[in-house]
């Protein structure tokens, strides 16, 4: 059994140098390729849970399992490394996370996993339309044009006047809204605090703001369900590893269009675990807005780009 270990061990030390010989975008497309994957399984996960619990009780769980699994950190760190003079923009923005989670798990309950997979690809679109409306950045007829293409994508998943605008698909719109102001606040708290404090404070205020309607609207907890509420906090904290990860080591440019996996992983889920159909237009709605996010985003960078290769101006 030592000897086991011990070799196995071995070629996982080598799986992991071979790994890290890898040119950085590989790594981060590899690295996204495992976000989606992970994502696609918390969005099974949760709803097989969500026959058995509450949103609240769903939402609760989801954010004590981050507090618990970031455990390891605050104690490596100590209590002092959660001081900051941002404890407001955090209230605020846990309260939008919590709001946009009850609405995800609520449109994961009662929506196909596709159409909930193909209409959170609008949250990148909401962030640019409110970093224009709120932060004052400038928009061009392009960014414009992008935005209203997007918007017809997600027009083409709900289909309004062909069939009913339910519930769930205004609850995943919420979603995205919300999460798009949650991205505008990151920039600004990206600037003083680090990636790790922020998501921190995300867990536990929202565990704070959850618990009293998870013990209000509270089902009973079997044995049977404690391996699938950690399954769904393990493979959700393991996504956003991914993504974070992805983007330290690739440019976003390369590794984000393999984040549109996350839509043919979802679909074999829904097919094979709840007899979900594939739907074609769901599939056209989703390449729609995310194509017209992906330009986006390819744009900023190249205007970027083009901004830092300006001669500075004359000192006057």
């Amino acid at each position: 059994m030592v000897y086991w270990g011990r070799r196995e061990m071995t070629r996982l030390t080598r799986a992991i140098s071979v790994f890290e010989a890898l040119p950085g975008s590989t790594r981060g497309i590899l690295w996204m390729i495992f976000a989606t994957c992970n994502y696609a399984a918390t969005y099974a996960i949760v709803r097989h849970l969500s026959s058995d619990f509450t949103v609240f009780q769903l939402v609760f769980f989801r954010s004590l399992c981050g507090v618990v699994f970031m455990a390891p950190w605050l104690i490596r760190n100590g209590a002092g490394v959660l001081k900051t003079n941002h404890f407001g923009s955090y209230a605020v923005r846990s309260t939008l996370n919590y709001g946009g989670m009850l609405l995800l798990v609520f449109a994961l309950a009662t929506l196909p996993l596709q159409d909930v997979t193909g209409l959170m690809f609008t949250s990148p679109l909401f962030t640019v339309l409110f970093v224009v409306l709120i932060l004052g950045e400038g928009a061009g007829p392009r960014r414009w044009a992008a935005l209203i293409i997007g918007f017809m994508g997600a027009m083409i998943i709900i289909r309004p006047g062909f069939q009913e605008l339910s519930l769930g698909a205004i609850g995943v719109i919420g979603t995205s809204c919300a999460y798009a102001l949650i991205n505008v606040s990151t920039k600004k708290l990206a600037k003083t605090d680090s990636s790790n404090k922020i998501v921190y404070y995300d867990f536990l205020l929202m565990t704070a703001l959850g618990v009293l309607p998870a013990i209000w609207f509270w089902n009973e907890v079997r044995l049977e369900h404690i391996v699938w509420i950690l399954a769904m906090g393990v493979v959700s904290a393991l996504a956003r590893q991914g993504i974070i990860r992805a983007l330290a080591v690739g440019e976003a440019s390369v590794v984000m269009p393999f984040n549109f996996l996350k839509l043919p992983f979802t679909v074999c889920l829904g097919f094979v675990f709840f007899a979900e159909n594939p739907d074609l237009l769901t599939g056209i709605g989703a390449a729609v807005i995310f194509g017209s996010s992906y330009y986006i985003a390819r744009r900023e960078a190249a205007l970027k780009a083009r901004e830092s290769d300006k001669p500075p101006p004359p000192n006057v």
